[in-house]
């Protein structure tokens, strides 16, 4: 029963290194997520605007 205390230790030890590590790239790709969403938004804004002036440009005629 003894020996399983350092060992519970050890791997509490192992799990917080691994959540502050894990952690901090979590975050870097949310950002990179974040970045890309506000990119395809613009995107489809200017899609939408140059297939409108397409239709407008053949409706005039």
């Amino acid at each position: 029963m003894i020996f399983l205390i350092p060992l519970l230790i050890i791997v509490g030890v192992i799990f917080g290194i691994d959540h502050l590590y894990f952690s901090n790239e979590n975050n870097k790709i949310e950002s990179k997520k974040e970045v890309k969403q506000e990119i395809n938004s613009s995107l489809i804004d200017e899609r939408s605007k140059y297939i409108e002036k397409l239709f407008n440009s053949k409706s005039k005629q």
